[in-house]
């Protein structure tokens, strides 16, 4: 009798392990660089004319027009099955526990969003609504600060791509 995995399993490997640790980390394959969007090797078709959309965890081909969520990209990647598929990822990458910690345990766990830690930490700061000039003051910090990670990340990642194309 083969194993079944639960619609929780399943949605976590697919939705909430990003495609882009699969690839580069769990699987060592080299990301480059397509016209500022990370690329690969397509695992079906080896085309290059590929992307990375993080924002619905998926990895694309143009050329095959196929798309991977992270265990079809294993399946393809390791050429097996989709139960050995699930069970490699799930033994690559186990569900945080829910605790709270300063620092993530997993590498390629997406990052969280300044204003998201500190409205956890100080409460009476999204609970008011008033024109506070100091509430007003640290939530333009936030934003600016914000604003230089994204750019930060943006210039970690041209790096990157600089180095794969050597």
């Amino acid at each position: 009798m083969s194993r079944r995995f639960s619609v929780r399993e399943l949605s976590f490997l697919r939705n909430k392990v990003p495609i882009a640790c699969v690839i580069e980390t769990m699987l060592s394959v080299a990301i480059g660089n397509n016209n500022g969007k990370p690329s690969f090797l397509c695992p079906v078709c080896q085309s290059a004319n590929t992307s990375i959309n993080s924002r619905h965890n998926l990895a694309r081909c143009f050329d095959c027009q196929k798309n991977f969520n992270p265990i079809e990209f294993v399946m393809h990647q390791r050429h097996i099955s989709f139960v050995d598929s699930v069970k490699w990822l799930q033994r690559q990458n186990r569900e945080p526990a829910p605790e709270k910690s300063s620092s993530p345990k997993n590498p390629c766990e997406q990052t969280v969003r300044i204003g998201d830690v500190l409205s956890g930490m100080l409460p009476s700061l999204s609970a008011k609504t008033t024109a506070d000039p100091a509430i007003e003051a640290l939530t333009k910090r936030v934003s600016d600060l914000e604003d230089n990670v994204k750019q930060l990340d943006l210039l970690i990642n041209e790096l990157r791509s600089l180095v794969y194309l050597r």
